[in-house]
């Protein structure tokens, strides 16, 4: 592999060590390998990753198939094993020619028009064949009584071609190329639009039932592994010094699942013959599949299910593992035999870069590494890739200019749609991030936005639904298109993504006031929900949602006591806990604004000393928690002055005050 390529910000463990440990052959033998599948939301860079595995193994014997490209959605495992068998069968440099005549074999006997009775002795035949794994032409007496057995319609005509396909096959593949191939059978009838692409065609006329069928892609998907297997094995596979590999963009569709699951079910059949192929997928969506083993974002702990785990599958030391982190790879790869450790799946989860690999990009753009524009975007987007691909070209050069307060309008930068129209980043980012959602759906997660938590989406009397998430299919959808995460903090809880969710309070923030379900509507009815449940904290994140500052001032200053009143650690970090609970509130604020100017708006006038530095604390972190409030950190001496100020005379417990002032300096 070209070791000078250049590797995506965020998964270079991917990349890098760990497509070398997949692709080697140690000693030249096959290894038992598990299938790769980066599983992440819309724009977290599965395709990009793909690509440069692609450019980096332009050299190996590879194949990409995209699921949604060429109307392949619904592709069926024989067909596209067809189109993969013509890829890696191409001539590559040192690694010659792959032939795959058990392949081509059984897509000509199971694709021929015959009765379904001699079709199911025919598979049988094919499926003893398959499993000698011996050349084809030591078999010729046994392939005759295939070619024979179906090789004629209920008229008892031969189809024309067959002898000549069968002689091609019994002599070897290896002596020709697929073009020699199509010509010498070209003859023989196609299905419609395929008349120069014979074995892709008949590849489509596998007749019978759904059993029927599932057991031609099965035995197809075996022949197609002993093909493999073969090629790799005797002379001829020691100059194959490195696995071929397979990419496998957006295989949440059906014929991705259909292909991955008969590919596995296809390595069962043979555990003791380890095969060359390197299967690496990505997803945008949770297979079920893989629940025999691995635990979804949503799932509170693996271990606590109810189904047993396959004793089959290998996960490391973990038992049901949340997918990995790109960042887990040179751990989870370091064992001495790492292919024992995981099997049939490996899974990656990718959309989450870090501040560093921000810098990396900015960098592209001439951003100086120590400049606030990295940060910004990574508070922002919460390390969303394709959203810090599409804003930083936005609002670099307008950021270098020396306004950084620019900064707080960078969602409404104008922008040009697909079609040419004038647009925004927040228009479009929206459409692109939603477009799996109906119109409908999206209005009402756009409501449901307004609250901290997405338990809020199980509540249609707060928030109106018309298809309560928790009784309809858009909670689940939310859960399998993994929007959805278990809060770190407490795996009871479930909480959208920080940048879907951004997008969505911006919407809810555009409403008219005069809307059902406006800005004001949903966050009273919140906060009225959480006041009957005793929450009073989380009422009154709603109340600093509304902008209703007295009502936050009033509480905290209860609870932290008249001043010079000592309180214990203990009750100081509950205070803080609660602090930053309720300024983690969304807002609506004109974004135009100097954030200072717009503290002293919502800080009002106090009779106490102690309940005006509350206040100017409390509205300064409500800014400055959100990345667009205050990205020039000029509230930050604020919040430092009045945390070392309320601490005074406060005891123990103003230790944990202090340090917090620290963040601030």
């Amino acid at each position: 592999m070209p070791t000078d390529a250049h590797r995506l910000s965020g998964v270079r463990p991917i990349t890098g060590r760990l497509a070398e440990e997949l692709l080697s052959r140690p000693e030249g033998r096959s290894r038992p390998l598990p299938v790769v599948v980066g599983l992440g939301v819309r724009g977290s860079g599965k395709t990009a990753l793909l690509d440069e595995l692609s450019e980096r193994c332009a050299d190996l014997p590879h194949a990409l198939v995209d699921f949604e490209r060429r109307d392949w959605e619904h592709i069926q495992p024989r067909e596209l094993l067809g189109h993969l068998a013509f890829e890696l069968g191409r001539h590559w440099p040192q690694f010659g020619r792959i032939a795959f005549p058990r392949l081509w074999l059984c897509m000509l006997v199971l694709g021929s028009p015959v009765e379904v009775s001699d079709r199911r002795t025919a598979m049988r035949k094919l499926k003893e064949l398959i499993a000698q794994n011996q050349p084809l032409e030591r078999n010729k007496e046994a392939i005759g009584d295939v070619v024979d057995l179906v090789g004629g319609v209920t008229s008892g005509n031969q189809l024309p071609g067959w002898k000549e396909a069968t002689d091609l096959l019994l002599r070897g593949l290896s002596w020709y190329d697929r073009r020699r191939l199509v010509g010498k059978v070209k003859t023989m009838p196609t299905g419609p639009g395929d008349q120069h692409d014979f074995l892709l065609g008949i590849a489509k006329q596998a007749q019978g039932d759904d059993e029927d069928r599932a057991a031609v892609d099965a035995i197809i998907c075996d022949a197609f592994l002993a093909d493999l297997r073969r090629a790799y094995s005797g002379l001829s596979g020691t100059r194959r010094t490195m696995n071929c590999l397979i990419l496998l963009d957006n295989a949440h569709a059906p014929g991705g699942r259909a292909f991955l699951r008969a590919l596995i079910e296809s390595r069962r059949h043979f555990p003791d013959e380890a095969d060359p192929l390197v299967v690496v997928a990505t997803s945008r969506t949770w297979n079920p599949d893989w629940n025999e083993s691995w635990s979804p974002a949503t799932t509170h702990h693996g271990a606590d299910l109810e189904h047993p785990r396959n004793p089959e599958h290998r996960t490391g030391d973990l038992i049901w593992p949340p997918p990995r982190r790109p960042a887990d790879v040179e751990a989870d790869w370091a064992a001495e035999h790492p292919e024992s450790r995981w099997r049939p799946w490996y899974l990656l989860e990718l959309g989450a870069l870090s501040g560093a690999d921000v810098v990396d990009i900015a960098a592209e753009h001439d951003v100086h590494p120590t400049s606030r524009l990295p940060k910004f975007l990574s508070r922002l987007t919460d390390g969303h890739p394709g959203a810090v691909r599409e804003i930083l070209p936005a609002i670099a050069d307008h950021y270098q200019s020396g306004r950084p307060n620019s900064l707080r309008n960078t969602l409404y930068t104008k922008v040009f749609a697909p079609d040419g129209s004038e647009s925004t980043l927040l228009a479009e980012m929206y459409e692109n991030l939603l477009q799996d959602f109906s119109t409908a759906s999206r209005q009402e997660l756009v409501t449901a936005s307004a609250a901290a938590e997405a338990e809020m989406l199980f509540h249609k009397e707060i928030l109106d639904l018309r298809n309560p998430m928790g009784e309809g299919p858009l909670f689940k959808q939310l859960a399998d298109q993994l929007w959805l995460r278990v809060d770190p903090d407490d795996d009871s809880r479930y909480r959208l993504h920080p940048w879907l969710r951004r997008l969505l309070l911006r919407k809810l923030a555009s409403r008219a006031e005069d809307h059902p379900l406006s800005w004001d509507r949903v966050h009273t009815r919140c906060r009225d929900f959480y006041d009957r449940m005793d929450r009073v904290a989380d009422a009154r994140y709603h109340d600093l949602a509304l902008g209703n500052v007295p009502a936050v001032i009033t509480h905290l200053s209860a609870r932290l006591g008249a001043q010079p009143a000592e309180f214990d650690l203990s009750a100081a970090q509950s205070w803080l806990d609660q602090l930053d609970t309720i300024t983690a509130a969304p807002n609506r604020l004109v974004q135009d604004v100097d954030p200072y100017a717009q503290v002293q708006q919502y800080v009002g006038e106090w009779p106490e000393e102690q309940e005006t530095t509350l206040a100017w604390l409390v509205v300064s972190l409500w800014l400055s928690r959100d990345p667009l409030g205050d990205p020039g950190g000029t509230l930050n001496s604020t919040i430092e002055s009045s945390f070392h100020h309320l601490a005074q005379g406060r005891g123990r417990g103003s230790m944990l005050l202090h340090e917090r002032a620290e963040y601030y300096r």
